[in-house]
């Protein structure tokens, strides 16, 4: 009877979690992957992507299928009550790749390790997103994040 508890507190747990961490051996890169749930009807992807690999290091994006390069975007990221917005970024292949974040109370600046330190000790990341035609508010609960960002930073290629 006690494994049969564990074994459904274990699947229970893992049903919920919003964050995984995949490896790729052959093209020597490692992912963690956190989904952004939205609240409303009209469903967009949206996931958050931390990399490390051997070309490009460590990148933090946004991926999904809301991204185009003639399109502006606006970001803005609440983490634990602060509030900040990519301050260096492009959008490449469905990707909005973010290099530096700022802190929008204090102006100061984070750069990716950094700001990887302020993610995961956070409870809950809300993002939202204004694009030309819409704003869309997503979340992300951070509580899982601390195990996949520490294995992706730590990944040597």
């Amino acid at each position: 009877m006690e494994k049969f508890i564990v074994l459904f507190l274990f699947l229970t747990i893992n049903a919920h979690s919003q964050w995984e961490y995949n490896i790729n051996s052959s093209k020597r890169i490692s992912e963690a992957i956190g989904q952004i749930e939205f609240t409303y009807k009209k469903q967009d992807t949206l996931s958050l992507v931390l990399s490390n690999s051997r070309k490009l290091g460590l990148d933090l994006s946004l991926t999904g299928n809301i991204f185009h390069k003639d399109q502006e975007y606006y970001f803005l990221f609440e983490i634990s009550e602060r509030k900040f917005k990519p301050s260096n970024s492009i959008i490449e292949n469905e990707k909005y790749r973010i290099f530096e974040m700022k802190d929008l109370v204090t102006s100061e600046k984070y750069e990716l390790e950094d700001f990887l330190k302020i993610l995961k000790s956070g409870k809950s990341l809300n993002l939202t997103v204004r694009l030309k035609d819409r704003v869309i508010q997503g979340f992300n609960d951070l509580n899982s994040s601390f195990s996949p960002i520490n294995s992706v930073i730590g990944d040597k290629f």
